[in-house]
């Protein structure tokens, strides 16, 4: 059986790897849970330097690789650390439902 030629896949841009690990993990914070969002921190993290990566954070890259395994347990300070080497920050949103924000109790009164 003869095989078949693929073509070498077209080069991506830094930004475009960027903006598509920004979505992914926006996307991991709407809906996974906390070990599937660590495990997704570390794919990005593997794929944004690795080793160069750990070493802005002040961590030996088995050490980040294993706090970000799915059975690891980030620290919030280690995550925001390590958003920050990447050039991303943890943002907070209201939750909005039709249009409208949620409100506490007190809000209302």
């Amino acid at each position: 059986m003869a095989r078949k030629k693929t073509r070498p896949a077209a080069p991506v841009s830094p930004q475009a790897r960027y903006e598509f690990a920004v979505a992914y993990l926006n996307a991991m914070l709407e809906d996974a849970a906390p070990e599937e969002l660590a495990a997704a921190l570390g794919r990005i993290a593997h794929a944004s330097g690795g080793p160069k990566l750990a070493e802005k954070v002040e961590l030996s890259a088995d050490s980040l690789y294993r706090t970000l395994c799915r059975r690891g347990n980030p620290e919030l300070r280690s995550s925001i650390a390590l958003l920050k080497a990447m050039g991303m920050r943890l943002v907070l949103q209201p939750v909005t439902r039709h249009g409208t924000c949620v409100s506490s109790a007190a809000g209302r009164e």
